[in-house]
């Protein structure tokens, strides 16, 4: 019953994943599958236990009296956004009961006995493959009806859209990194190529930042901890399959797509049916891939409506303070269509207020510290914790660095990988530690 409801639970934590980079996210039938799949591990977990079915819900939830102002940082969370809806004639209300919904998706995760780390790295890894392989089958066959191609170049597919498809990869590259420099085997080094291929045909800053940042801080630990195993030979092989993902992969695929290279391809043909020798005509053809590339588009990125929107969001957090203006309240115009504010701790502030803003933070933050304090408590287990724990201290560290740049969900499909997180961290880190 154990491997059942292992098997469960991997399939809600790979659609919640999927569910993040899709175009439908929070539509009625992802919510029903998800929660009919943490139901049927919830189930089948309780079933494997050796206690009866009260005894197991008692020990196992108890875990959460450890977390007591993580659990006040959530009912300050609803209690802001609830104070933000009274002051503007109800509007927002309706996000409580989802809110609500996910305590008891995080009750039902700290119950399953058999969330863990490595079942939380499988399961992205998982979603990573699911999300990448078709994109690469669908670009290479020139699929273009089940693809997505931005006018700046950014790629993805239906299921997994360009502008959130870098999320599986941000949150898979951690732990393959890591994996990397402690030991660079091939199939590590495919994990990683995998992470940082997603990021590259995406082209989103916001990953590109993480992945330098993620990179520097595991190279600098594996470097105090001495847990390098050839580390010329992995530091090498990460950067060349970043270079090769940006400079070469993205873009050529990009001009395959588009047609690009089909006129070059016909002259080449028609052209060396006298020679013969179509290598030395491909070295005199220019063949450069043209500038709708992710490097050419970082550099010459836009950020005046990203610049535009924090003033607005300033501007409306001042004049609503300290309540808000209700859940969604602060728009700004992004091309033509109205958007929300791309920061969640300024559209926190602005739409629900400063007690749900401190809320939010305390919720996620004391997890997150625990597990760090965790880890750093004891210098001979530093490395053992250090890998068991990278997984979901990442996956909570990388949720609120998106928060720097973009805005707050409030759908199981964007909150099922956090919650995940902070069961295992709930689960894996009592008092006792």
């Amino acid at each position: 019953m154990r491997a059942t409801s292992r098997i469960f639970t991997l399939f809600f934590i790979v659609l919640a994943m999927l569910g993040t980079v899709k175009i439908y996210i929070g539509g009625n039938i992802n919510w029903l599958i998800q929660i009919m799949l943490l139901l049927a591990a919830t189930v089948t977990s309780l079933a494997a236990s050796h206690l009866s079915t009260g005894q197991t819900l008692l020990v196992r939830l108890s875990r959460l009296g450890d977390y007591k102002p993580m659990l006040l940082g959530w009912l300050l969370f609803m209690a802001g956004i609830a104070a933000a809806s009274l002051a503007n004639h109800g509007l927002g209300f309706y996000t409580l009961a989802k809110y609500l919904a996910f305590m008891l998706v995080l009750a039902m995760l700290v119950v399953i006995s058999p969330l863990t780390p490595k079942l939380l790295e499988k399961s992205l890894s998982t979603a990573l493959i699911v999300s990448l392989i078709p994109l690469i089958l669908l670009a290479l066959f020139r699929q273009t009806d089940a693809m997505v191609i931005l006018g700046d170049g950014r790629m993805g597919w239906l299921a997994s859209w360009p502008g959130v498809i870098w999320k599986v990869g941000a949150f898979v590259w951690p732990f393959a990194v890591w994996r990397c420099l402690k030991q660079p085997h091939i199939h590590n080094l495919l994990l990683a190529f995998s992470a940082v291929l997603v990021m590259a045909l995406d082209g989103s800053r916001t990953s590109m930042l993480w992945l330098v940042l993620v990179w520097g801080v595991l190279a600098a630990v594996a470097f105090a901890c001495k847990v390098h195993a050839k580390p010329v030979r992995s530091h090498l092989g990460l950067l060349l399959l970043t270079i090769l993902s940006f400079s070469i992969i993205q873009p050529v695929l990009l001009n395959w797509v588009s047609g690009h290279y089909d006129p070059l391809i016909s002259q080449l043909f028609s052209e060396t049916k006298d020679n013969g020798n179509i290598i030395n005509r491909l070295e005199e053809t220019d063949i450069t891939p043209s500038n709708e590339s992710t490097a050419d588009r970082l550099v010459s990125g836009d950020n005046t409506t990203r610049l535009e929107m924090l003033h607005v969001g300033w501007q409306h957090a001042v004049e609503t303070f300290p309540w808000g203006g209700g859940f969604g309240s602060t728009r700004v115009m992004d091309f033509g269509a109205s958007s929300v504010i791309h920061m969640t701790y300024l559209q926190l502030l602005a739409d629900d207020g400063v007690l749900a803003l401190v809320g939010y933070l305390l919720f996620l933050l004391y997890p997150l510290f625990r597990g760090v304090r965790f880890v750093t408590s004891q210098r001979e287990l530093f490395v053992e914790r250090f890998d068991t724990m990278l997984c979901p201290l990442s996956t909570l560290t990388l949720f609120l660095f998106m928060g720097l740049f973009h805005p707050l969900s409030n759908e199981l499909t964007e909150w099922g990988i956090i919650l995940a997180a902070l069961a295992i961290v709930v689960t894996h880190v009592s008092r006792r530690h």
